[in-house]
């Protein structure tokens, strides 16, 4: 049965867009709450741009959708640096501006070096409002100078657009601490007990042999279709310590494997019949499945609420039911791992939190942020999309449309997948934001409106919808800030309410340019599909993985470390985001896409929970009061484990290359034995969990293993 009874994989593209776009819009716990606040702040701060003539005023809206809300701390810490991000861009840019306005080539290589810094700063800056605010306002301010003209007016128009900004950061700031005075809550934690909270009320009713109730399953249907996408961006936002970001990202990827599974069980079974164990003879049997399940998902809830590590609450070595609800067993062995990811710090030795890298929030790169070519490669790309826009408009002498180099900008401040995702999103956005309600309200309804109350009725309704669309998870969201952002180009860039439709005309051609020159550069030059993106990362997640190695306290191995830790974190990401991209492929390749996707998303979330397990035992030693023969044991262990991983990275790419994949498994020592049997001399309790930690990574690493070589990725016939 498939796993994902939402997603069918033989409708194409065309049909099955409606229904996405169904799901994405359905209202969820929290949705209401987050678009309001966007709708003030970004309200408010039209009003007071409008009321004092402030000329630029779409930087300062935009700071209701580009600044963090995932908590108080993070809306504050956003604020301060995107201020300051555009205060030091607006002192360096007018210098370097008049030192090199003055001759034609020194001024096309300092806006292209300009644009090289933007691109770059999105992927080498650990802080990502930081890096938002850095871009934002060079392409502001490159815009009004990218020709000479009077020092005097482009400086005033800088500072315009600085107090812009600052009214727009403000604004959203003071909204955040408000609301948070009457409501503390935390999305990501919410989001997460909603839908296990979801998960447990099926499990009572197939417990009571009920039909399961119909918000239960709709609930259960639109999370399995929306995916935790959103979740990960909120918590990649978090300002958290590692282990704990790998630890809640590990929870997240099992619970979307777990609301897949449960929303498999909603569309293949009705209810699990108690009544009739003599024709059924595994119903009871089910029924003290889904009751045990249901209370280990109640204490998992009230471990995420106190921060505490989960008790087991119910039998973890039930026998198999092959002739009940199969997915039953499925959700068993998610919940299991669960608990795992969850219970971590139980076997982590102390050396472990202190080498958490305490001064990691007050780094301002990325650690690979000048040894990654991929980095380099994306901002070389970016400059030329954007400098051929700069080309264009320079070369026809329109500086109308100069909004295509801004566009550029902000289209890369997504990390949705690839090809057609990004595509659409970019251009329907667009078109929607500066044609229909640009041009459109230009023409039909600013005509008619003689006060500020009407355009602040106008701006609301249309930040409404966009904010709407936004709050949807990434797949969707980029549209919304796409369709807010080219409005506002259009109708709060001067502080008057304009009705010439040949201003609104050129911005709206200039922010599709800039769509058109992304596409052309990142796409059709250079076209990489989601799905073969998404395993590729996968394979190099795995061979990461393999590669670490136990961890002393000498500093170079430490650095290397926190170097690989963070290219797995990262490659975790990026293999969520091109999994969510790959349902908007279309062609002949679909079904096989679709296929893998399922595939991956089902190892990835194996492939993190065994990483997290991994971790205490990378960092342990005799100082740590581990016994040597379990130190002996613990180091071949991770050998062990190395072997299937690297197994699975080499089957993996082979199928990328068109190459046989081998399903002869690597050696694999029978430590298990010697673990099981070990004496421990000291009887120290952490001794009997890293064991126990150990044996459950040999299964799973095993299991991970038989299920990659089962049969190739790309197999359209899966079905778990």
């Amino acid at each position: 049965m498939n796993s994902s009874p939402n997603l069918n994989a033989k409708q194409t593209l065309r049909e099955w867009l409606p229904g996405f776009l169904r799901q994405e819009l359905a209202p969820y716990p929290g949705r209401w709450s987050l678009v309001s606040r966007m709708i003030i702040a970004a309200t408010v701060s039209m009003i007071i741009i409008v009321t004092f003539r402030i000329p630029y005023g779409a930087v300062g809206a935009n700071c209701a959708f580009i600044l963090s809300r995932e908590n108080l701390v993070s809306t504050t810490k956003s604020g301060f640096y995107f201020i300051m991000a555009y205060v030091a861009w607006a002192v360096l840019i007018p210098v370097g501006a008049r030192l090199f306005a003055s001759i034609g080539i020194t001024h096309f290589l300092w806006e292209a070096v300009t644009i090289f810094i933007c691109f770059y700063s999105l992927k080498a800056i650990s802080y990502f409002p930081l890096a938002a605010g850095i871009v934002v306002v060079a392409t502001s301010t490159v815009v009004v100078w990218y020709l000479p003209g009077p020092a005097e007016l482009n400086v005033e128009l800088t500072l315009w657009q600085i107090l812009a900004t600052i009214i727009g950061a403000v604004v959203t700031l003071l909204v955040e601490v408000v609301f948070r005075y009457f409501s503390k809550q935390d999305p990501v934690e919410d989001g997460i007990d909603d839908r296990l909270r979801n998960i447990g009320e099926m499990l009572r009713d197939y417990c009571e042999g009920l039909p399961i109730a119909t918000g239960v399953a709709q609930s259960i249907t639109q999370y399995a279709m929306t995916g935790t996408s959103m979740l990960r961006q909120q918590v990649a936002r978090k300002h958290i310590a590692p282990v704990e970001r790998a630890k809640t990202g590990a929870v997240i990827a099992l619970l979307g494997r777990g609301i897949d599974i449960s929303a498999a069980i909603v569309a293949g079974y009705s209810k699990i019949d108690t009544t009739q164990a003599g024709t059924r003879p595994h119903a009871r049997a089910d029924s003290f499945r889904a009751k045990n399940l249901m209370a280990r998902l109640t204490c998992i809830r009230d471990a995420i609420r106190t921060d505490k590590i989960p008790a087991r609450c119910g039998s973890v070595d039930l026998d198999p039911a092959p002739d009940g609800v199969p997915l039953l067993c499925e959700l068993e062995t998610v919940i299991s791992l669960m608990e795992s990811a969850l219970g971590m710090n139980s076997s982590s030795p102390p050396r472990l939190d202190m080498q958490e890298d305490p001064h990691l929030e007050s780094r301002l790169f990325v650690r690979d942020a000048f040894s990654n070519p991929d980095y380099l490669r994306f901002s070389l790309a970016g400059t030329a999309a954007a400098m051929v826009c700069y080309i264009i408009f320079v070369g026809l002498d329109w500086p109308g449309i100069s909004t295509a180099v801004t566009t550029c900008i902000l289209t890369a401040l997504s990390n949705i997948g690839s090809s057609h995702q990004k595509q659409i999103l970019r251009i329907g956005g667009a078109s929607i934001g500066a044609f229909v309600f640009g041009l459109g309200s230009q023409m039909f309804v600013l005509p008619y409106i003689d006060s500020i109350v009407g355009l602040t009725i106008l701006f609301a309704v249309v930040t409404g919808i966009s904010a709407y669309v936004y709050t949807s998870s990434p797949r969707l969201s980029y549209a919304g800030l796409q369709m807010a952002f080219a409005f506002y180009l259009i109708n709060v860039t001067d502080f008057t309410v304009s009705l010439d439709l040949t201003i609104g005309r050129d911005r709206a051609v200039g922010v599709l340019l800039g769509i058109a020159a992304m596409w052309l550069i990142f796409e059709r030059l250079y076209p990489r599909p989601a799905a073969i993106q998404m395993v590729r990362m996968f394979a190099q997640s795995a061979r990461l993985v393999a590669s670490l190695k136990p961890v002393s306290v000498n500093e170079p191995e430490v650095k290397r470390f926190f170097t690989m830790r963070d290219q797995i974190n990262s490659l975790f990401t990026n293999v969520n985001a091109e999994a969510d991209a790959i349902p908007f492929e279309n062609g002949e390749q679909r079904l096989a896409y679709l296929a893998a996707r399922d595939r991956i998303r089902r190892w990835l979330s194996i492939l993190r929970t065994l990483y997290l397990l991994e971790l205490p035992l990378l960092q342990i030693g005799s100082n740590d009061g581990i016994s040597p023969t379990v130190l002996r044991a613990q180091s071949s262990l991770l050998d062990e484990l190395s072997g299937p991983l690297i197994h699975i990275a080499t089957c993996l790419e082979n199928q990328l290359s068109g190459q046989p994949c081998s399903t002869t498994n690597p050696a694999v020592a029978s430590d298990t034995q010697r673990l099981e049997e070990e004496q421990h001399p000291s009887g120290m309790i952490r001794d009997e969990g890293l064991t126990q930690t150990s044996l459950q990574l040999l299964k799973m690493v095993r299991e991970l293993e038989q299920d990659v070589m089962k049969e190739p990725v790309f197999t359209p016939s899966f079905s778990p």
